[in-house]
């Protein structure tokens, strides 16, 4: 197996100091905060429009795929 570059592992640190840090602001802002409720409609609200967006795009991709020739 390669050995990682060292800009790939600076890269991932970032990324995992940065999700953790992100974490912590949004349990504070979700907990400690009169705003809690409201963060907490706008994380379903982003959640069920991801998940459905996702399935039309699948869908749609079904949809519009060329029909494949039946090889028998």
């Amino acid at each position: 197996m390669k050995e990682m570059k060292k800009t790939s592992k600076i890269g991932a640190f970032f990324l995992l100091i940065g999700s953790v840090t992100a974490f912590i602001i949004y349990a504070y802002f979700l907990l400690m905060t009169e705003f809690g409720l409201v963060i907490l409609k706008l994380t379903v609200f982003a959640a069920v429009a991801t998940l459905l967006a996702v399935l039309g795009w699948i869908g749609y991709t079904i949809i519009t795929a060329p029909q494949s020739e039946n090889m028998t």
